[in-house]
């Protein structure tokens, strides 16, 4: 006996719309990944201008930190108390009188990040940084022997890093 005449073939191969549904999950598949990734990539800049303003707050209270914190002005050691602010004639780059203790940064502000000499960071010319200190109580040390120093260092996204750092007066 020879088969049916009508009998459906064996079907092989795919059809045109099975074609179709596929490419179209396959580009929506990648269309979700390069979406993703471009989020991504335009994410990442951002943590490093985070990571620079950071560095450039750590850099400042490192240098303030590395100032002797003593009752009197180094430069009138017979004179009154070092008061909060730069005295007149000092500056931070040193010339003619450099910062000679950690309240001379108070008020200290800068936009465009110039190092300790005074010269000028070029690649961090769009950032800013400012400081503020003032005599604050910690534990068993008075308030007039106390420093609270916050530094705030700002990147050209706009967001601020503030650091702080405490020190305790000593007479020399």
């Amino acid at each position: 006996m020879c088969a049916a005449p009508d009998r459906v073939r064996a079907q092989r191969g795919t059809t045109l719309v099975e074609v179709i549904i596929f490419m179209m999950i396959v580009s929506i598949a990648v269309v979700s990944v390069v979406s993703a990734l471009s989020l991504a990539a335009r994410q990442s800049a951002d943590p490093l201008v985070q990571r620079e303003a950071l560095a450039v707050a750590e850099s400042l209270i490192q240098e303030i930190d590395g100032q002797p914190y003593a009752q009197k002005d180094p430069y009138s050691p017979t004179g009154p108390d070092d008061a909060i602010g730069p005295e007149p004639g000092e500056t931070r780059a040193g010339s003619p009188l450099p910062f000679d203790n950690p309240n001379d940064y108070s008020g200290y502000s800068e936009n465009g990040i110039v190092a300790p000499d005074g010269s000028a960071v070029s690649s961090l010319g769009t950032y800013s940084a400012s400081v503020v200190a003032s005599q604050q109580a910690m534990g068993t040390v008075p308030a007039g022997d106390g420093l609270l120093v916050v530094v705030t260092a700002t990147g050209p996204d706009g967001q601020p890093v503030m650091l702080t750092t405490f020190r305790a007066r000593y007479a020399p």
